[in-house]
């Protein structure tokens, strides 16, 4: 049975071993966002953008942050995976011990966003209109999204992490080169499959607009943004597909391992 007890002693474990991933990540981000910026003003005449690019990078580090959670993510599966007797004699299963570090992966992606979106809303306070409590508001419904699609991203990257396994078995070596080309092919029937009038047709049900919501966000002067519509039978689905998927991809990543 998997107790919060073990469940708080494994979050410690991934705690102590890639804390200094999340500490690293925020001083590379403080330094690009802050510090390189007011440099730039400090040694150059004349320059008054520093606000700007402050956001422009605030925004770049965002966007690295993505793919450097997703690298840390992939590094704490492969340091267990060389040592797989930590799988192999652990009371958790599998899929327990790879679910605790995408929760642990999580929070730190969305301190990390915290941090560096509240630095860009900072930095563009005057093009703002609103309270604190809607900005505060604002700020917490972009992480939370932005938390979800990384769900979405890490269960997506244990699903090829078996299949790459499973092919180096087969292939040796160059399975890294099929898993590659298999992921971004099937990421772009995907998209291509969503974009189409039969993803529509099927989950484009029970429709609640999102509207209402923007009396509580605050107004940008420089631009106007409205708020769509979410999909009741689209929103159950895309749960129900992510459960089933972590399901398979820890299977298929046990059989790969216990191999």
């Amino acid at each position: 049975m998997f107790s919060l007890k073990n469940f708080a002693g494994l979050l410690k474990k991934e705690w102590l071993l890639y804390r200094a991933w999340l500490f690293v990540g925020i001083f590379i981000g403080i330094t690009l966002s802050i510090i390189v910026p007011y440099l730039i003003r400090r040694l150059s005449d004349g320059f008054t953008m520093e606000n700007q690019l402050s956001f422009a990078f605030s925004i770049l580090v965002l966007v690295l942050g993505g793919f450097y959670s997703i690298l840390q993510f992939l590094a704490s599966i492969r340091h267990d995976l060389k040592t797989k007797e930590i799988w192999l004699h652990s009371t958790s299963s599998i899929a327990q011990l790879v679910g605790v570090k995408i929760v642990f992966s999580l929070i730190g992606y969305a301190i990390f966003n915290i941090i560096f979106m509240s630095i860009a809303i900072y930095k563009v306070k005057d093009e703002i209109v609103g309270n604190f409590a809607q900005v505060l508001l604002l700020l917490l419904f972009f992480v939370a999204i932005i938390v979800i699609l990384q769900l979405i991203m890490f269960v997506i990257m244990v699903l090829f992490l078996a299949f790459n396994l499973q092919m180096k078995h087969l292939i040796g070596r160059f399975s890294i080169v099929i898993t590659m080309v298999t992921f971004f092919f099937s990421m772009n029937l995907w998209f291509k499959f969503t974009e189409s009038k039969l993803y529509d047709n099927i989950f484009h049900h029970i429709g609640i607009p999102l509207a209402g919501l923007e009396q509580y966000f605050p107004k940008l002067l420089t631009m106007e943004s409205t708020l769509g519509s979410i999909y009741v039978v689209e929103e159950i689905a895309s749960i129900i597909f992510v459960a089933i998927l972590f399901i398979i991809a820890t299977k298929w990543l046990e059989k790969v391992v216990l191999r």
